[in-house]
């Protein structure tokens, strides 16, 4: 009996692997990328703060020119593609650096097809799917989740680079982090906004060439200069608020009939709440100088249909080197930007590349949207 019980594990584990080598022969069907712009104008800049560089335009064509290359070989699309209305989606928060971001990689990726770039605000104006009101309800909470003293007193060493590199004094006793008034996102105050701007300046003229430290201490500063959007990474409440429109929008474009490509460009407090809300295990990011997600950085969701004719997912952040950025490098099949796999803490993957289901991960994204009992977005 028991040699005819072992006979059966064999067979399960072997039916077992089988189907999910089976599995794992896909055909690409869509693309989504959520986007944080490229490079910009320090927001210490005067009346040019926070506007796209002609660098930073620069350096997102070439990565829409290697999404269009990726794009191409895997049978997405044909070379020098003018996609049909409806199989690809363009929209950008409504501010000058995102929309621009968006139009420079629809001009690498679709070089001939002069795709309109869809935004919902007029420019300047805040579109709330990239950041949201908070209602009065969650606004204590997120407030108690902040804790800004804590946050403060575990940089104090990546501060103390910035002063030291700027000039820049940082006052412990009149510095605080606050949640903004009817928006799920942090703000500094006192010295340690001025820490926190010219770490901003530092790292945009590091990306330009215009200054030059050590790998060491432009880890410190661009901690500091994203001090408040990575710690989106440890605020769980916080991140599903500021998520959860962008959510809805994800789950509407994996939904939608047609279509093949979408392209969403936000900011880098977008791409951090959106992978916490999802529950992305840690990772770590060869090449950059960057935190947690890097100047030009994008969640990739590819959808694939398997051999098995069951829909897939994979998960992945694609960012360029901070070589590739300062190098002006072309980005193609042979020289492409840094691929992150990413993986969702708790969801059973398919295989060793992190696919999932993609009845699995749109589940993920919904229960995602669920704060306190209720849907948020």
């Amino acid at each position: 009996m028991r040699k005819i019980f072992s006979l059966l594990i064999v067979f399960v584990v072997t039916v077992t692997f089988f189907a999910t080598a089976h599995a794992t022969d896909y055909q690409l069907e869509q693309v989504v990328v959520i986007s944080r712009h490229n490079l910009r104008n320090s927001l210490k800049a005067g009346d040019d703060r926070g506007l796209l560089t002609l660098r930073g335009g620069e350096m997102e064509t070439l990565m829409g020119q290697y999404f269009g290359a990726q794009l191409r070989a895997q049978g997405l699309f044909p070379k020098n593609a003018q996609p049909s209305v409806g199989e690809v989606r363009f929209y950008a928060n409504s501010y000058q650096r995102t929309i621009a971001t968006a139009k420079y990689f629809s001009a690498g990726a679709f070089p001939i097809a002069n795709i309109p770039i869809e935004y919902h605000r007029a420019l300047g104006q805040k579109d709330r799917v990239f950041l949201p009101q908070v209602e009065p309800a969650f606004t204590k909470k997120l407030s108690a989740e902040a804790n800004g003293k804590k946050l403060i007193a575990d940089f104090r060493k990546e501060i103390a680079t910035v002063e030291r590199l700027s000039g820049e004094k940082f006052n412990p006793a009149d510095s605080s982090v606050k949640v903004r008034k009817e928006v799920a996102e942090l703000r500094a105050e006192g010295s340690l906004s001025k820490i926190n701007l010219a770490a901003d300046a530092i790292l945009m003229d590091y990306y330009d060439g215009k200054v030059s430290y050590s790998d060491a201490e432009m880890r410190d500063v661009a901690k500091i200069s994203s001090l408040l959007i990575n710690s989106n990474f440890d605020r769980p409440l916080g991140a599903k608020v500021f998520a959860s429109p962008m959510l809805a929008v994800i789950s509407d474009e994996l939904n939608t009939t047609g279509r093949k490509f979408s392209f969403i460009c936000g900011h880098d407090s977008n791409l951090s709440s959106l992978l916490t809300a999802l529950g992305v295990e840690e990772y770590t990011l060869p090449g950059t100088i960057e935190w947690r997600v890097p100047i030009a950085s994008k969640i990739v969701i590819k959808k694939f249909r398997g051999t098995d004719d069951t829909e897939y997912a994979s998960l992945s952040l694609v960012y360029p080197s901070t070589a590739q950025i300062i190098n002006r490098e072309m980005l193609t099949l042979d020289n492409p930007p840094m691929n992150v796999a990413l993986k969702l803490r708790g969801l059973q993957a398919v295989d060793a590349n992190a696919t999932y289901k993609l009845s699995d991960v749109l589940q993920r994204i919904s229960d995602a949207q669920i704060v306190d009992g209720r849907r948020a977005a």
